[in-house]
Parts: structure tokens; C-alpha cells; sequence
């Protein structure tokens, strides 16, 4: 039977990360650092990646991290995905970024939060750190208040001061990898892998985009 090969691709977090993966063993891996430009900072440290699978073998699956994050990041990073696909033949499976997060205290995590910019603020339930609803978007009252009554460990991709949170709120800084979102790939069912595959990849979007209108002609 010939080697499962699995592209996994996590570019929503400034610190993206890139692994191929055989039979769930890594045998490449690369890293860029990237905040606005990844649509010209992943295809070096792709093409790397792609040129250590072995001549006459073909990806069986890509994965790619969703976010909620970057949202220009894990565009570029689907879109990519997308692309190599279509060469190889293969499925690419979106998972949520916070699904590549370690757990935290022994225990994975219960809730993902962020700063959804403009005075807002994203609240997200998983359960066994595994996504199980879509964002909400809150104001910020409204989501110290949600905050206050959330069980279990709570992670965040940014710097917690930037929620401004009071004393009594804890919440963790965390990261996600492209190694630890193929630990979260391979910990799915082969039927959860294949009800996945069939959805396409979307990147977390969490709010309509912000159009400034144009000024009136005199």
C-alpha cells in the first residue's frame, strides 16, 4: 500500500508553518513570519516543502487552517491549497486554526476568543477542542459578560491586553502549527476526514466587509 502524504498548511497566524506529513509521520517542515504580505511570503517556503515529496508520489489530502485570524492569511493559504489539488488530485479539508491549539492545562480547550477589530469582539465554542459553532461578534460589554460565564480553558491568538479584560478573567495566549492542526487531522474519525473533505474550505470571516463610500460629487 503506497504512503498516505498529507500537505498541512497553517497561515492565519503571523507565524505560519508548513509540514508534509507520510502516514502521519513529518518529513519536511518550513516557517515564514508574515502579517500583511502572505501572498508573497508562503510560496518560497511552499515550494521548499513540496520539492521534499518524493519524485512519482502525490499528496492524498491538504489541510489547511481557517482561522479565525489572518483573514487575508487564510485566504492566500486556501487559495493555494486549492491550487495544488487540482495538480495532485486530492481533497483539501479546512479545520478551524483553534483546533491546532495545544491543550491547555491537560485540557482541551473549551472557548476561542479574539478582538474582531472596530469595537467588536469574537466568542467561539469548542467542545474537546473541536469547533462546534461559529463565531458571535460581540460588543464589548456584551462579551466580558459572556466571558465571565464560560467554563473550561479559554485561548486567544493575540495578546490578552488587547481584550481588556479585568482582574478574574483568564484567558491564554496560545499558538497553532501546522504540526499540531496535522495531530488534529489525524485525531478525526476516517468518517468525520470524509464529511470534511466534502465541505469546501472557507476562511473565517466575521463580519461583512467595511466599505468606505466615496465622498459626493459637488
Amino acid at each position: 500500500m503506497s504512503p498516505q502524504w498529507i500537505l498541512v498548511l497553517e497561515t492565519s497566524v503571523i507565524d505560519a508553518s508548513l509540514v508534509l506529513a507520510s502516514d502521519g509521520e513529518i518529513n519536511a517542515r518550513a516557517n515564514f513570519t508574515s502579517e500583511r504580505s502572505q501572498e508573497v511570503d508562503l510560496f518560497a517556503p511552499l515550494q521548499d516543502i513540496l520539492a521534499s515529496l518524493p519524485s512519482g508520489e502525490r499528496l492524498s489530502t491538504i489541510v489547511i487552517g481557517t482561522g479565525p485570524g489572518s483573514y487575508n492569511g487564510a485566504r492566500v493559504g486556501i487559495a493555494a491549497a486549492q491550487a495544488i489539488a487540482q495538480t495532485h488530485n486530492c481533497s483539501v479539508a479546512g479545520l478551524c486554526s483553534f483546533e491546532g491549539v495545544t491543550q491547555l492545562r491537560d485540557v482541551p480547550i473549551s472557548w476561542a476568543v479574539g478582538d474582531a477589530r472596530r469595537g467588536s469582539f469574537f466568542l467561539m465554542k469548542l467542545i474537546e477542542g473541536k469547533t462546534s459553532s461559529a463565531p458571535e461578534l460581540l460588543k464589548h460589554s456584551e462579551f466580558l459578560s459572556r466571558l465571565a460565564s464560560c467554563d473550561g480553558p479559554i485561548a486567544t491568538f493575540e495578546n490578552p491586553n488587547r481584550l481588556k479584560l479585568p482582574k478574574g478573567h483568564e484567558v491564554v495566549e496560545s499558538v497553532a502549527t501546522a504540526e499540531t492542526l496535522l495531530d488534529a487531522w489525524l485525531s478525526r474519525s476516517a468518517t468525520e476526514q470524509k464529511t470534511i473533505q466534502k465541505i469546501p474550505a472557507e476562511a473565517f470571516y466575521l463580519r461583512p466587509p467595511h466599505i468606505t463610500k466615496a465622498k459626493p460629487k459637488s
